[in-house]
């Protein structure tokens, strides 16, 4: 992976400073992910690749969201025009999310998610919030503990908050997936942790 394919300034560095705002040492917040501390740091320093889930569950336990891997130099807009978007990528995976807001004050988190041929989660997530994802193009199979769900074009799953899943690409072409959470805003009702 290069820095050409991770925000600006890279992931590594914007996930070190929510660790840091949160008080935790990276030995807690490495104990915490499941992972050691050795490859958080590297994650860090950027040397290292970071799959998705694990991505996820370093923003649950910074209680922050892929909103706040923005960079705050970021203009405040209502547009995000194409080729603007903020793309996190997990090379490793073979998969891009492309975040659709412009700065840290939305309560939604619509993204575009692209699962090349083959490409997989490598472990199930899950979200502290509800969240859907709609199959724009190509086929994936969500898996979740009540069984798989076959998704092609056209169709939309809904996953409540807390349910464990994992999607992987079935189809011979990327998947892209439209998908929408909720930002945990603090102070507005129904959406503060």
């Amino acid at each position: 992976m290069t820095d050409d394919d991770l925000p600006d300034p890279p992931l590594g560095p914007r996930l070190r400073d929510l660790r840091r705002a949160r008080g935790l040492s990276i030995k807690e917040a490495a104990a915490r992910a499941g992972i050691s501390a050795s490859f958080l740091s590297l994650v860090e320093r950027g040397q290292s690749d970071l799959a998705m889930n694990r991505l996820l569950r370093l923003l649950q336990i910074y209680d922050a969201s892929v909103v706040e891997l923005v960079s705050p130099s970021q203009p405040r807009s209502a547009v995000v025009r194409r080729g603007e978007e903020v793309r996190v990528t997990s090379a490793g995976e073979q998969i891009d999310a492309y975040l659709l807001v412009a700065d840290t004050d939305r309560p939604l988190v619509p993204m575009i998610w692209v699962y090349e041929p083959g490409a997989a989660m490598k472990e199930q997530a899950s979200l502290p919030t509800d969240h859907f994802s709609h199959v724009i193009a190509g086929s994936i199979v969500v898996e979740t503990d009540d069984g798989d769900q076959a998704l092609a074009a056209g169709d939309t799953i809904y996953l409540r908050a807390g349910r464990r899943f994992r999607i992987r690409n079935v189809g011979d072409e990327p998947a892209r997936i439209l998908g929408c959470g909720v930002h945990m805003v603090p102070g507005v009702p129904g959406l503060s942790g």
